[in-house]
């Protein structure tokens, strides 16, 4: 899939993921998508709480694939002020600091702008992560986890690069 970068909002994050594309033959072991969460068919219902846990009508984290980049050099880029609203193909960080990314399959805005946001991906590309939660692949749900999330049985590697 493609996305745009948004280079000028989020320049640590494009700084890293420049450093990554470079690298990423010596560096990332491996870059993986190891997390897919559907969306539910209640998502954003007002027949729901509005909150994200506990029966609410957002969650927990749903609607959304989630990665990393993990490698030998860099455990954390810094948060960055670009933290619009999270919308669908919104691709961002998890948490306040980490290589660890996510990209929403859904609007949340129970997440308000909690996130930097340093991308989105292109609109016709979306069927291709929407494929990834829709039941193709196999799924494991980790119940132990607060809040409980679901992993792909096999993570699937992935390379970035960069197009003129």
């Amino acid at each position: 899939f493609e996305y745009q970068f948004f280079f000028l909002e989020c320049p640590a994050a494009y700084e890293f993921l420049t450093w990554m594309i470079d690298n990423q033959k010596t560096e990332c072991r491996p870059c993986t998508i190891y997390r897919g969460e559907p969306v539910p068919s209640y998502w954003g219902s007002p027949d729901y709480p509005d909150r994200w846990d506990n029966g609410g009508r957002w969650g927990p984290p749903y609607a959304l694939v989630q990665g990393g980049f993990p490698n030998a050099r860099i455990q954390h880029v810094e948060r960055e002020a670009h933290r619009p609203p999270v919308k669908r193909g919104s691709v961002a960080w998890a948490g306040p600091r980490g290589i660890h990314f996510f990209i929403a399959l859904a609007d949340h805005p129970e997440w308000k702008e909690e996130h930097t946001v340093w991308g989105t991906v292109m609109e016709e590309d979306m069927p291709l992560l929407d494929a990834l939660v829709d039941g193709s692949h196999r799924l494991k749900v980790l119940e132990q986890n607060v809040p409980v999330v679901t992993n792909f049985v096999e993570p699937m590697h992935f390379r970035i690069r960069e197009y003129s």
